[in-house]
């Protein structure tokens, strides 16, 4: 087995799988770099970028499995290492079988309008005048005002 800098390039304590867990990645690797990095085994479907507690690890996901193998295979027979920016990437099979992206609140469409009413005139802004502006555009269910400090 292959050793860089006194790490192993390939850890095969996982069975394969169409995601490839990259490590040892460049600060802030983009998406383009991964992609470049993959595409000559096959079509890269997702990517994730910059895991991990050092932000220099990273995921690729292939759209089958042959491909992710072909990579591992290349790289573990070749006298080049895999590299992005200079750097001797690692390279393993991901214990994930798809890359999921966690969406969170701002990701997700919903039906909270936040809104802002600032000046001198904006105590006189009643719910009712709110209600009759905003049901124009659809059924409103709840309105909640507040002021802020």
């Amino acid at each position: 087995m292959a050793s860089v800098s006194g790490q192993q390039q390939f850890r095969y304590t996982q069975p394969p799988s169409k995601v490839l867990h990259l490590r040892n990645l460049p600060w802030e690797c983009t998406e383009e770099e991964l992609i470049k990095l993959g595409k000559p085994f096959g079509k890269v479907v997702n990517t994730k970028c910059n895991v991990g507690s050092n932000r220099n690890q990273a995921f690729i996901e292939f759209t089958d499995l042959n491909q992710a193998i072909a990579m591992i295979s290349y790289y573990a027979s070749s006298s080049e290492p895999a590299q992005v920016r200079g750097k001797t990437v690692y390279l393993q099979y991901s214990n994930r079988q798809e890359i999921v992206h966690k969406k969170i609140a701002a990701d997700v469409a919903g039906n909270v309008l936040l809104v802002t009413i600032e000046g001198e005139d904006a105590r006189l802004v009643s719910i009712d005048v709110l209600h009759l502006v905003f049901s124009a555009f659809g059924f409103v269910h709840k309105i909640t005002t507040f002021e802020k400090t």
